[in-house]
């Protein structure tokens, strides 16, 4: 036998008949029951074996519930059951040990029970505050006129309080009553919004019939300017109007964009007569944009505005360029420009009395310092005070450095 079988077999004992008793925690014997198929000792055996079986569910029951992983109800129904029967034993072994091991289980068990109703109420708590905050989204969406995703959150919230543990009877169903209001509302406004549209496409379509209509009448002006800014108001009045389904919304935009594409051909073809000019005025201003950047790069402010200054004035003067180059040659002169400010901006940050007459201050208050140092750093040595000496010679140190520094800086401002 085991050592747990040994020392069970301590707390009972067999007869020459068979008969196996169990020593009960109050010092009497009990018979659990006799053995017939064999030799005496396998009886005392096969009893024994009985309650180690019941110890090693008990244990395990104990050790489950430590880590967390246990039911707290089947263990107080396996404590119900062993002490049954322990009253009536049908196994040996040390049944006060038992009886403790099962004391310990149900303490464990009534905490973890405990754990479990208050994380249960927990819970609980928490999902009445979700279906709060859903409950509340549901209300702010009430009003949404984006149907189709709209929709589809309604649906997800469904299946998000779905999952949500119970609480309150009474709490869940007014919460769930203020939810399918608010469904229903936007329901109610999606199948109204629906209804009328039928009525908005229709405005829709008589719009954008009229739109082609008067683009087909004004194709063949030749007011250019004037039919080219119709054009852009017809255009602002189709966007303004509601799309219509897409193949008859694609139909009128063919038929408008034809007439507009007509026009827009005959005007470009009578304003080419003036490309020629405007490529001169380009290649005038390209020149002029490469002679600006050769400013560039300079130090000098003054000489770079000077030269500046004809360029503009020859460029003011130029006519027009081709519209599709304007923004990247005007932009060429910007540069130049912009860069020559900078350099005028910068130059007068860096010469601002205000900062040099601060950089000479901080340089004399910084001296003045130094000369202090220095003479309680004679003083020092004259007393031979070491520690003393060693401190005031590394605070020379820093303030030479800092001194060395705000030099550069004052030399900076009056270069």
């Amino acid at each position: 036998m085991t050592s747990t079988s040994t020392e069970s077999a301590t707390f009972g004992r067999v007869e020459n008949d068979g008969t196996v008793y169990v020593k009960m925690p109050d010092g009497t014997e009990k018979s659990v029951g006799q053995w017939a198929a064999g030799e005496p000792s396998d009886g005392l055996s096969f009893y024994i074996r009985k309650f180690e079986e019941i110890h090693n569910e008990v244990n395990l029951a104990l050790q489950r519930l430590k880590e967390g992983k246990g039911n707290a109800e089947a263990a107080f129904k396996l404590i119900e059951k062993v002490r049954a029967a322990i009253i009536t034993p049908t196994f040996v072994g040390n049944l006060t040990a038992l009886s403790d091991k099962l004391d310990e289980l149900q303490v464990i068990a009534a905490v973890k029970k405990a754990e479990f109703s208050a994380a249960k109420s927990i819970a609980k708590e928490k999902a009445g505050l979700l279906r709060q905050k859903l409950v509340e989204e549901a209300e702010a969406l009430a009003k949404s006129n984006q149907w189709k995703v709209t929709t589809q959150r309604f649906k997800d919230i469904v299946e998000e309080w779905k999952k949500l543990p119970h609480g309150v009877k009474s709490e869940e169903q007014a919460l769930w009553k203020r939810f399918s209001a608010a469904r229903s509302g936007f329901d109610r406004s999606r199948r109204q919004h629906f209804a009328g549209l039928d009525s908005t496409r229709k405005e829709a379509k008589k719009i954008k019939s009229e739109i082609v209509e008067q683009a087909k009448e004004i194709a063949n002006s030749t007011d250019w300017n004037s039919t080219a800014n119709k054009y852009k108001a017809l255009m602002i009045k189709w966007k303004n109007a509601s799309i219509l389904e897409r193949k008859e919304e694609q139909k009128f935009w063919k038929e408008f964009k034809l007439a507009q594409d007509v026009f827009f051909a005959a005007r470009t073809a009578a304003l080419g007569a003036l490309d020629g000019e405007q490529k001169k005025n380009l290649e005038a201003k390209q020149a002029l944009a490469e002679k600006a950047e050769k400013i560039l790069p300079t130090t000098d402010v003054k000489a770079a505005k000077s030269a500046l200054r004809p360029i503009q004035d020859e460029w003011n003067k130029i006519g027009h360029v081709p519209r599709n180059v304007k923004d990247k040659i005007e932009s060429r002169l910007k540069t130049v420009e912009d860069a020559i400010k900078n350099l005028e901006k910068n130059e007068h940050q860096r010469t601002d009395p205000a900062k040099s007459a601060r950089a000479q201050s901080t340089m004399e208050l910084i001296e003045n310092k130094l000369a202090k140092t220095e003479k309680e750093l004679a003083a020092a040595i004259a007393k031979g005070d070491n520690k003393k000496v060693e401190s005031l010679t590394s605070t020379i140190e820093s303030q030479k450095m800092l001194l060395e520094a705000t030099k550069t800086a004052l030399a900076e401002f009056t270069r």
